[in-house]
């Protein structure tokens, strides 16, 4: 019996491993060649306006038809609740963004540029629509942070070292078009052999539900936090010219996601409050921007915090979405935000680019609307008031579903709620010791709780 519990158990965490893999290589690639594309774009803008008007044209309307591309897959899937499950939908749409990124690549007339680059930019934005939902539906809540945070860390080092090709000018050459197509028919591959891909009859909701007030609270936040953020890159010395390379930012951001994701994952709290760190940043950078080399240490600190933005506002509405079918459809609404959020905060920034005053000003009041805004948020997402769970049953349920107990583990749970000893759950669940022992030692371990003393208390907990 002993035996059979562990390799079932093992068998378990194989596909659990393999399904999180899977998923992450999706996103990183989708990731990949989408923001590649998106900078081979940049680069044939640049040909034909300046860089202020490109500034406009790339980080402000290109970051918007991102967001539209999210609220259409949004909105396609709550209206058709098939619509997120179908691979044909999701080839389709990549091989009609890839035809876009060739258009926007490769055309020589300014409007038709802008025109395909911008349908190239919606399409981005329906296809992170899909890997969300993706991330959402297949990846388990202890899991989530570290793939996403995983894959986007990996898409953005492989994307700065294709930069890097062909002294710097790979980006801006047909290889980069053939690379793209490359990544491009192995993201399909890979959609094709998904087992189950989205289908809903497969996912397991997690139950609960946030009122429409919340969610909107959870959106708004996103927004003033990307905001915020954005218009900090326009701060004096925001980017260090001097002392270290800027294409290393890439670097520090992917080991700031990383971070961000393993915090994330076992502590949601804590993911959420590091990512307002990054907005502190800007306001130091310019307080010490007469020490160079402090600026520089905060510069880098400041990178690595913006990792935890990144994961937390994708993450806050994957957990939201899979509480249940009806709200699968916010999936993608964290980085739809973030995007208006960028939006917004560049256009403030080129608008005050060059007066400082006017600039610090507009950024402290959104800063200090980031900060109430999300702690109210913080208060009605992770800090429960004890009358929801009213009694023990309903708070052992809560806990199994939080922890995604097994059946066998709930049983187990169930009987050490009671006071039973290893000897007696033994004997009413006719397995012996070892195996009790085995299940406790799993549940301890989803749990984080070093002994039954720890689990009991984080049961009860208000």
């Amino acid at each position: 019996m002993n035996i059979t519990d562990g390799l079932k158990s093992s068998k378990e965490s194989r596909t659990t491993l393999y399904t999180n893999l899977r998923c992450s290589v999706i996103i990183a690639l989708c990731f990949l060649w989408t923001s590649a594309g998106y900078l081979t774009w940049l680069y044939n803008l640049m040909n034909f306006a300046e860089a202020s008007a490109v500034d406009w044209l790339t980080e402000v309307i290109g970051y918007v038809f991102q967001a539209i591309g999210l609220f259409v897959f949004s909105i396609l899937t709550k209206r058709k609740k098939d619509f997120f499950s179908r691979k044909s939908v999701f080839i389709a749409s990549i091989a009609t963004d890839f035809v876009f990124i060739i258009l926007s690549a490769l055309s020589k007339n300014f409007l038709l540029i802008l025109i395909f680059g911008y349908l190239m930019n919606l399409f981005h934005g329906i296809i992170a629509g899909f890997y969300l939902a993706l991330l959402a539906a297949k990846v388990e809540q202890k899991y989530r942070s570290i793939v996403f945070g995983g894959a986007y860390a990996a898409s953005s080092i492989f994307s700065w070292l294709l930069s890097l090709a062909n002294n710097s000018n790979f980006l801006r050459s047909g290889y980069a078009l053939i690379t793209y197509g490359i990544f491009v028919s192995i993201t399909i591959g890979l959609v094709i052999t998904e087992k189950d891909f989205l289908r809903s009859e497969k996912i397991s909701f997690t139950g609960g539900s946030v009122s429409k007030g919340t969610l909107a609270l959870a959106g708004l936040t996103v927004l003033l936090v990307s905001l915020t953020r954005g218009i900090g890159f326009y701060f004096p010395m925001a980017d260090i010219s001097s002392g270290i390379s800027l294409e290393f930012s890439r670097a520090f951001y992917a080991v700031g996601l990383i971070i961000a994701g393993i915090i994330g994952d076992r502590s949601r709290k804590f993911g959420a409050i590091s990512c307002l760190a990054a907005l502190f940043f800007p306001f130091a950078m310019i307080a010490l921007s007469n020490e160079v080399n402090v600026s520089i240490v905060i510069w880098i600190l400041g990178y690595l915090f913006f990792g935890f933005l990144a994961v937390f506002r994708v993450v806050l509405f994957s957990d939201i979405a899979r509480m249940n079918g009806e709200l699968f459809y916010v999936a993608g609404f964290g980085l739809m935000f973030g995007r208006i959020g960028d939006a917004g905060g560049n256009l403030a920034g080129i608008m005050l680019n060059d007066k400082l005053i006017p600039l610090v000003t507009v950024s402290s009041v959104c800063f200090v609307a980031a900060f109430v805004v999300f702690f109210t948020l913080y208060n009605k997402l992770y800090m429960p008031v004890s009358e929801s769970l009213p009694n023990p049953e309903e708070r052992l349920t809560a806990f199994i579903k939080k922890y995604e107990l097994s059946s066998r583990e709930t049983e187990v749970l169930t009987l050490i709620t009671k006071g039973a000893s290893n000897g007696e759950i033994s004997a009413k669940l006719f397995i012996s010791e070892n195996t009790v022992k085995f299940h406790v030692r799993n549940i301890l371990k989803k749990t984080g709780c070093a002994n039954r003393s720890e689990l009991l208390a984080e049961l009860n907990k208000p």
